[in-house]
């Protein structure tokens, strides 16, 4: 998929809240997700969204294990190479605590064998990355059974959503589990995910409805939604304890979010600014298109700086945290992370 301004600026949004919640600079009377934490729920349906639309398309043209090693070849060049930049980094530099443990966070294992204590952000990116192992299989066998036809496929991913349910009310009756344990179970959290690849799927074929979700008034109810249920489970006397002791929401609630989150996408995906001055419209383009390249490496490296400035000096100047973080991330996308895209997109080529 081309670059796509509305979505650049959904990724921009995402990773300022993440940002701003590590900056200390977050919304109080936001418990459950924090901020942070809601700007992952973004990320993590738009990365649904993204992926779903690229393995579709690529699979409902060779429906073929090449194809699937062909995506993961892809994948593994974006996501790794400043991955494990930036973990043996910190292992050999900061911190080597973890001893042979490092194992855990190298094969993406740390959130159910090990902890995330070493790299807290990488929660994230385990999810992310497990799903995408998971994913092809899961979309071969949706093609082979007509999934491209809308009752099928809508279905399938039904079944799987609701299947998602089901383990979540499993293990909350067999283990219990706070929100912590359920955010980062990798089998717990799919769903939010694959809200992401139904909006993709609907785009690829069946773009009518699709565009049809491209309208104001869910946008903003969307948007009104997702804030009177955050209001809503945030307005109890103890919300992270009422969370934690709530077998409804620690059932449905990633979900919530989530489809919330997904009735904004097509209205973002949509977005344009041709009806503004050409310079203004060039600017804003060159601000979002260049801030949005560097969200990953954004996310790698700002846990160093607000773990640093938090152990020695508690006070930091957060204008230092942002000038270090985003100094960093520069660093980091042009050493690490561009030079292996460049590399990913030739052999494709070849």
């Amino acid at each position: 998929m081309q670059r796509n301004l509305g979505l650049d600026i959904l990724r921009t949004g995402s990773i300022s809240l993440v940002l701003l919640h590590h900056s200390g600079i977050t919304i109080p009377q936001l418990v459950r997700p924090g901020l942070g934490g809601l700007g992952v729920e973004f990320f993590f349906v738009l990365s649904g969204f993204l992926i779903g639309n690229i393995l579709l398309n690529q699979l409902q043209k060779e429906n073929s294990f090449k194809t699937i090693k062909t995506f993961w070849y892809r994948r593994w060049l974006r996501i790794l190479p400043a991955y494990y930049f930036m973990i043996l980094l910190k292992f050999i530099f900061i911190d080597h605590s973890v001893g042979l443990n490092i194992i855990y966070y190298l094969l993406f294992l740390q959130n159910n064998f090990y902890g995330i204590q070493f790299y807290d952000v990488t929660w994230s990116l385990v999810l992310e990355e497990w799903f995408y192992i998971m994913l092809p299989f899961f979309l071969t066998v949706f093609l082979k059974f007509n999934g491209a036809k809308l009752k099928n496929g809508l279905l399938f991913f039904v079944l799987f959503i609701v299947g998602e349910f089901a383990l979540r009310f499993i293990y909350v009756q067999l283990k219990g589990g706070n929100f912590s344990g359920l955010n980062g179970n990798v089998l717990l959290r799919f769903d939010s995910f694959m809200i992401g690849v139904i909006l993709a799927y609907l785009k690829i074929n069946y773009v009518t409805i699709f565009n049809k979700l491209n309208n104001k008034l869910l946008f903003f109810t969307s948007i009104l939604g997702l804030i009177g249920y955050l209001f809503l489970i945030n307005s109890f006397k103890n919300p992270v304890s009422y969370f934690d002791n709530s077998t409804l929401l620690k059932t449905f609630h990633f979900s919530i979010v989530s489809i919330f989150i997904g009735l904004m996408i097509p209205s973002f995906f949509f977005l344009t600014i041709d009806g503004i001055n050409k310079k203004v419209a060039k600017v804003i383009s060159f601000i979002f298109t260049n801030f949005s390249k560097l969200t990953y490496s954004l996310y790698l490296v700002h846990p160093l700086f607000y773990f640093v400035l938090l152990t020695f000096n508690p006070n930091y100047n957060k204008l230092f945290f942002f000038l270090f973080t985003f100094v960093s991330a520069i660093a980091l996308y042009y050493i690490v992370e561009k030079p292996f895209l460049k590399l990913r997109d030739k052999k494709i080529k070849e």
